[in-house]
Parts: structure tokens; sequence; C-alpha cells
């Protein structure tokens, strides 16, 4: 099954049969434990939504500022990235202090570098070069004494990989997904994670999994994924990597591109913070 066949079922899923929750950003429809799985890397297809225009960009900057150990708005608005500017305001650590001056905290990025000075991509890197059988191939990004020390606390808390056959694979864990507007954002976050990663041990990027806590779709999400949900699927867009010597870890936007990308009109989810 596609991915995106995969997901509208999963929205689906969770619009039909899912608890009406109260939640702090909002009131949703919810379901507890939910997975999917997405091939298209394998088949040298990148996995992004075709039923609504996507902007990879910025997302591919986000993956740049995690992977630099970014801990300042400036670092991701500067890679192209503005997702993290609300809660950046919203922070009280911010308060009264100009956007070039505010910090994002201890999120994903400095939790991969510096988790109680571990430096788990290092880790990672190294664990998949020299044992690539390891069932300990983890990123974590949960770390309660730091939570007080985020902008945001993780909404995507831990991936595992495993080395199959000259392929890597992964796993993703989420504690909360908002299926509209974050898990499409997320899966291009992580597929392009797994490319880079996988080129960096000169693997094959493989099967990337999401496993997911509270799946919800917003109440004022709903009229608008209908729409989105009538609409044509395209065939994935195929992607070019070209990695600089130090890979991974100066991954920047430009080094990677979608060829071929055909899709829907552009749909604004509003952001519920």
């Amino acid at each position: 099954m596609s991915y995106e066949l995969a997901y509208e079922q999963l929205v689906s899923k969770v619009t039909t049969n899912g608890t009406a929750r109260s939640s702090r950003a909002g009131n949703t429809y919810s379901v507890f434990g939910t997975m999917l799985e997405i091939n298209e890397l394998t088949k040298g297809q990148f996995p992004i939504l075709t039923t609504r225009k996507m902007h990879p960009r910025p997302i591919w900057g986000e993956l740049a500022a995690f992977l630099q150990g970014a801990d300042k708005l400036q670092d991701f608005k500067d890679l192209g990235c503005n997702y993290w500017d609300a809660n950046a305001a919203a922070w009280f650590f911010n308060k009264n202090l100009p956007p070039e001056e505010q910090l994002v905290g201890k999120i994903y990025g400095y939790q991969w570098h510096n988790f109680t000075g571990v430096d788990q991509l290092e880790q990672l890197v190294h664990s998949l070069t020299t044992e690539p059988y390891s069932r300990r191939h983890i990123l974590s990004a949960w770390n309660p004494p730091d939570l007080p020390d985020m902008c945001l606390p993780p909404c995507h808390i831990l991936a595992q990989f495993q080395v199959n056959y000259g392929q890597l694979d992964c796993i993703v864990y989420m504690r909360s997904v908002d299926l509209c507007l974050g898990l499409p954002t997320d899966v291009v976050l992580y597929a392009t994670l797994l490319i880079v990663l996988a080129a960096h041990v000169d693997l094959d990027p493989g099967k990337l999994t999401f496993m997911m806590g509270d799946t919800h779709v917003y109440e004022g999400h709903l009229a608008t994924w209908q729409i989105q949900s009538k609409r044509q699927h395209h065939t994935p867009p195929s992607y070019r990597y070209e990695p600089n010597p130090l890979g991974l870890y100066d991954f920047h936007p430009d080094r990677i591109n979608l060829l071929g990308y055909v899709h829907e009109a552009p749909i604004n989810y509003p952001l519920y913070a």
C-alpha cells in the first residue's frame, strides 16, 4: 500500500472512530496507539503528500538545525525554518527578548548531541559502522530533567534504526501526533534523516515506520481535511541527495532535491500550538 493511501486510511480511522477529547491546544478526535508503514524509499521514491502541495525546504532546514545541535531560534531561521517561532515567542524564558535573541532550548538537536553529556548521534554512527546488527541503534529526545529547558516538549521522542541486508530501516515513536498538519512534515523530516544517515554509513535507505501514541485530528481541521481527502493522488517524486565530505554532520537543505513532484494545490491547516 502506498504511503499516501495508508495515511488517508489512518486519518479516516481517527475521524470516524476517534474519541472526542479536549487538549491544551483545542478539541480533537483521538485514537491511542496507531501505526503507519512507509516503503517508498526502498523504491527510490520520496514519501510526501501529493493531494496538497508541501514545502519540504523549511523541513530540511529544521533537520539541518537538529543535526547541528541548534538551541537558538535564529539558527533555525537562518536555515529557512520558521516552525519554532510561535513556541519560542510563547516561552516564558524569552519574555521581552527580540526574535534574534530567543532560544528554543534543549530540544531535539541538543538532545541528539548532548543527552546528559552523551553525543547520541556520534554514538549512533559508530555503532552502525562497528556493530551493524546491534539492537541499540537509538536516538532519544525525551530527557525528563531537561523538559523545563525546552520551549516545547518533544513529540517524536525516539527513533530506532536497524540494518537489514544493506538497507537502513527506522522506527519513530511519537507521543502526540497532529495528523493533518504535523505528521506529513514529520514523515518528510525522518525520511530525509534516513536518506542522509544511510548515505553516511554506506547503506541504502529502507522502510520507515511510525508508531504513535495520541493520534489526533483537530476539530478545526475537519472541514479542510474533507476537501483534501477527495483530491487526486499522484506518483511520488524521486529525489537526489548530494552529500558533502562531512555528510550527516553538515547537512544543508541545498543538498537534497525532489524530482518530478506533481501535486494538487496548497492547503493551509491552522497551527494549534
